[in-house]
This record gives structure tokens, C-alpha cells and sequence, in this order.
């Protein structure tokens, strides 16, 4: 226990807090720095470990079979967007994030050490305006 003024906090109380604070920043980083990458999502990469990723296109609906670090990993490609639909991991995190489907999403499964991002087109234009 640690105890600041008359105010006592418990381990948990701090973790929870720590995780908060790193909660808070991941997000303000993914939505202020990362716009950039929004746009119309074209291809998969997909990268394990520290290989160079491989790139699959968004197009043609299929689903990838891959080893990862301590066993399979089901990738689904279907209209555009993308998602692990089965590992062999523990908590299965990377299944539940769900569908990938705007240039710049992202997600990950740490124990087979095998990320999945989106790469896409940028759009010259923020928005269009006009009068009439």
C-alpha cells in the first residue's frame, strides 16, 4: 500500500491507474499522429516476427494458414477488410479485436509474434466544399 496525504492506494488501484494513463496515451497518439494512413484500405501486411512483412491484396477474398511462434493462426481476407479468426494463443485478444478495415488499422497477436496492418491509398483531399 502506498499512502499520499490521508489517501491510501493499493497495488491494484495503481496498476489500474498506470494502465489507464498508457490506455489514454495509445489513443491519442492512434487518432492525432496517425491520420495520415486513413483512406481506402488496398492491401494486408502481414509480419512475424522480424521477417520483412508479405503483402496480400484486399481484392481477392481468402483465408491465410500461418505458424506463428507456438502454433497455427487462421487470417480471413473477405470484402476489403481483415481478421484472425482462430489462434493458438491463450487469450485470444487478436481474434476478438475483430475486422480490419481502414488503411492504418492494426492489431497483433504477441504470442506468435504475427501483426496484421492495412495499407491503402491516402486521399489528396481532407473534405470538399461547395457552393451553389
Amino acid at each position: 500500500m502506498l499512502t499520499i496525504g490521508k489517501v491510501i492506494f493499493k497495488v491494484t488501484d495503481i496498476i489500474i491507474l498506470f494502465a489507464a494513463c498508457i490506455l489514454t496515451m495509445q489513443l491519442y497518439s492512434i487518432f492525432w499522429f496517425d491520420g495520415s494512413q486513413q483512406g481506402k484500405a488496398e492491401t494486408l501486411l502481414v509480419q512475424f516476427a522480424d521477417n520483412p512483412p508479405a503483402e496480400y491484396s484486399l481484392n481477392e477474398d481468402r483465408i491465410l494458414q500461418l505458424e506463428g511462434k507456438i502454433g497455427s493462426i487462421l487470417i480471413e481476407i473477405k470484402q476489403g477488410k481483415a481478421r484472425f479468426i482462430h489462434s493458438s494463443c491463450r487469450n485470444q485478444f487478436c481474434v476478438f479485436h475483430g475486422w480490419l478495415s481502414v488503411a492504418g488499422d492494426s492489431t497483433a497477436c504477441l504470442p506468435n509474434r504475427i501483426s496484421i496492418s492495412l495499407k491503402g491509398t491516402i486521399s489528396d483531399y481532407d473534405a470538399i466544399a461547395g457552393s451553389q
